[in-house]
């Protein structure tokens, strides 16, 4: 095949993957056997990312064969970091692998060598509770970890200002908060870090693939996530180091089976997940071919309606007015009992607290409707 021959059937290609939106629910079968209203916790994988699984598996099983280019390891974690950088704005040199999140949050903290240098870090109390659970113990072995507490299930940018000091090394926020899909004003977090000479760590694992991310234009200097939420698939994940922060302000304190001295890839601290690159491959590539706009404005109308039916059914929101992300969550009286609920529909969230009152958080993605918003709304009823 020519070389243009093949640019026009790559151009096809990519044409016929960007399908309506609306018709990703046939993508995801895990759709069809329950009202799934979950992805803060976990994306199903869809078709094409289990079909790139197989391949991959029978590759392993019996050889190769002609399979052998594709999965080759170099090739595919190159194409990975291309895809996923363009997902952030970012260069592939600026993107590395991490195990996870956190594990990434943990690289930047000991890179900075905050401790060491009696800096510290501001964080709020809409973070990850995990990373909040790190920090309280790095605060008991001696690092100054300042949690600015929310007001509203919000943060007052007044608050964050008062706990930043000429000492702070590092923001670390969630980009968007696990809690109540919360948006944090990223730009003017940036800038307040580097007023005071800090820097803006975000944690994203619940905006990559659902809201769009530019770290250029949001001034983020670090960023990690996982890619088991809206990213669609894989227990696997990335690190963003904003390139003239590489081997600078931000060392490699911990080292892998790799030796490698340039680009993001020096914080690389294992052996990268093969099949975690088999499923993120496919994964970005439908991704990509939907447009993270689209994916947004598809939840947006689903939100909307959760936002002004729900309360009205004695169900409250604790998601500030205005937030663009696809998860939303609510105050609930009774957890049991609505647990009980929306078993009987068959209808699946994120449900916390107890008999006394807790919270529920309610997710989307490409696959819902609105008739799955029907069926969580007449449980609730």
């Amino acid at each position: 095949m020519q070389r243009r021959q093949f640019m026009l059937s790559g151009a096809a290609l990519m044409q016929a993957m960007a399908a309506d939106i609306d018709g990703a629910r046939e993508e995801f079968p895990w759709a069809s056997r329950e009202t799934y209203l979950n992805t803060a916790t976990e994306h199903p994988l869809g078709k094409g990312t289990t079909r790139a699984i197989e391949e991959y598996l029978r590759a392993l099983t019996h050889g190769p064969d002609s399979a052998r280019d594709k999965f080759e390891n170099g090739r595919l974690m190159a194409g990975v970091k291309e895809m996923f950088a363009r997902l952030v704005n970012a260069r592939p040199s600026e993107i590395g692998f991490a195990p996870s999140t956190q594990t990434g949050e943990n690289l930047v903290l000991e890179g900075l060598d905050v401790q060491a240098t009696g800096g510290n870090v501001v964080t709020n109390d809409l973070h990850y509770g995990g990373s909040l659970l790190n920090y309280r113990k790095r605060r008991k072995s001696g690092m100054d970890v300042r949690i600015v507490k929310h007001r509203d299930y919000q943060m007052d940018m007044r608050d964050l200002e008062r706990a930043v000091d000429r000492k702070t090394k590092l923001i670390a926020i969630a980009l968007v908060s696990n809690v109540n899909g919360y948006v944090h004003e990223v730009k003017a977090i940036s800038e307040l870090a580097h007023a005071h000479g800090a820097y803006l760590y975000c944690d994203v694992i619940q905006a990559a693939g659902a809201v769009p991310i530019d770290v250029r234009a949001m001034g983020i200097d670090f960023l990690a996530c996982s890619a088991y939420k809206w990213l669609m698939g894989g227990r696997f994940g990335y690190l963003y180091v904003r390139e003239d922060l590489q081997g600078t302000a931000l060392k490699a304190r911990l080292f892998g089976g790799r030796s490698t001295e340039t680009g993001a890839s020096r914080y690389e601290i294992s052996t990268v997940s093969h099949i975690g690159c088999v499923c993120q491959h496919q994964a970005l590539q439908y991704i990509h071919s939907l447009g993270v706009e689209r994916i947004q404005a598809h939840a947006r109308p689903l939100v909307a309606r959760l936002r002004k039916e729900l309360p009205a059914a004695g169900y409250p929101t604790i998601t500030p007015a205005g937030t663009e992300s696809p998860i939303i969550s609510f105050e609930v009286k009774d957890v049991a009992a609505t647990r009980s609920r929306l078993k009987r529909a068959n209808v699946v969230t994120t449900l916390s607290g107890s008999a006394e009152g807790g919270r529920m958080r309610v997710s989307v993605s490409v696959f819902n409707n609105q008739s799955d918003v029907d069926r969580l709304i007449s449980a609730l009823a």
